[in-house]
């Protein structure tokens, strides 16, 4: 499963801002930093601005023949962003550069060594190719916890020292209407000097946005709880996006259905049922909020993303979790119980369609 370097959460929202930011009648020429497997690529031609991808940069061979297979018309380089230089990144005549780097050395699963992890060397040296070439536009992503960083601060420095007007943003796919909970840091900036014009207010102000902005234009053709303005009366929420729930879709309409579902489906054995059914988060067709998905899922089954059940539908999560505290003592009992819910991990294909890839996505 490739999903280590998956990082659109939908048209509707990192495609919306996009638009947002970026509406104008002049092409946006693209370069893509940690590319991934596309996700930005695909964002980028769910926002209907006019753009060109001119080149994807990824380091991971995986990635980038996935990449490459769904992408192939896109100059598609396979190196270490350490080793462009000013002048060759210049010749690609970008003038949009989006950066999703390395989100392990932020991660609150990880070791959030930040600046000290080697995987966020190549960052810095975006940082200094963006203060010298000063790109027009740029999008980041990133998981929570990079804007308390210290590659963070760098960045917003070298903003504001370049004279970018910026806007910053925490947003998660259950606030546009997708049951995925997949928090994820955004920052969108822009040249003050620059002719493209936008009704989008910027600033230089260090303060995240926690919703969707209002003064936000819909997508066209978007019909996502945010551009729809389902959600526009929710100013606040918990941590858990509680309010935004009711108004997502349910799984039901991401999982395959028995006709398409590939032979390589993986249902949970007795082993993993034993040792991890206390700490499954489990979800039903009907649910609409499922973990967010790790790189690690299917490999760990401890907080890298939810199973799904496939049988027994009236037992719901607070049921399940009655059962267990009621029985816990008795394994055997416990097992048999968890057998019969069927739980299985969801495809990558399912993870997908969760995360808005087209269907046409291939290689996955």
């Amino acid at each position: 499963m490739i999903f280590s370097n998956c990082v659109t959460l939908g048209f509707g929202d990192l495609g919306a801002l996009l638009y947002l930011l970026f509406i104008f009648l002049f092409k946006m020429r693209v370069l893509e930093l940690y590319a991934g497997i596309g996700g930005m690529h695909i964002a980028f031609k769910g926002s209907t601005v006019k753009h060109e991808v001119v080149a994807a940069v990824e380091i991971n061979d995986v990635a980038t023949d996935v990449y490459k297979y769904n992408f192939p018309n896109t100059l598609t380089l396979n190196r270490v962003i350490e080793s462009f230089s000013p002048d060759y990144v210049c010749s690609l005549n970008a003038n949009i550069w989006s950066l999703c780097p390395p989100c392990q050395p932020f991660t609150r699963l990880g070791k959030r060594m930040c600046e000290a992890d080697k995987r966020s060397s190549s960052f810095f040296h975006v940082l200094d190719l963006i203060s010298i070439l000063k790109p027009t536009g740029i999008i980041l992503e990133n998981v929570k916890g990079f804007e308390h960083s210290e590659p963070w601060r760098q960045l917003i420095e070298v903003l504001n020292s370049c004279d970018y007007e910026y806007r910053q943003f925490l947003l998660s796919p259950l606030q546009f209407g997708i049951p995925n909970c997949r928090l994820r840091f955004y920052l969108l900036a822009r040249l003050r000097s620059s002719s493209w014009n936008s009704n989008f207010k910027m600033g230089q102000s260090e303060s995240i946005d926690m919703r969707p902005p209002v003064d936000a234009p819909m997508l066209p053709g978007c019909q996502c709880t945010s551009c729809s303005g389902v959600i526009s009366h929710i100013e606040h929420t918990d941590d858990n996006f509680t309010e935004y729930i009711q108004f997502c879709r349910p799984i039901s309409e991401f999982v395959l259905v028995p006709s398409d579902s590939p032979k390589e489906l993986y249902f949970l054995d007795e082993k993993c049922l034993q040792r991890y059914f206390r700490v499954l988060d489990i979800v039903r067709s009907c649910d609409k909020k499922t973990r967010c998905f790790t790189k690690g899922y299917s490999k760990r089954l401890e907080g890298t993303g939810s199973v799904f059940q496939t049988s027994m539908e009236n037992e719901t999560s607070e049921k399940i979790t009655n059962y267990y505290e009621a029985n816990k003592e008795d394994e055997q009992a416990v097992l048999q119980y968890a057998k019969l819910l069927k739980l299985r991990f969801f495809h990558s294909r399912e993870v997908a369609n969760m995360m808005c890839f087209p269907k046409s996505f291939g290689k996955l």
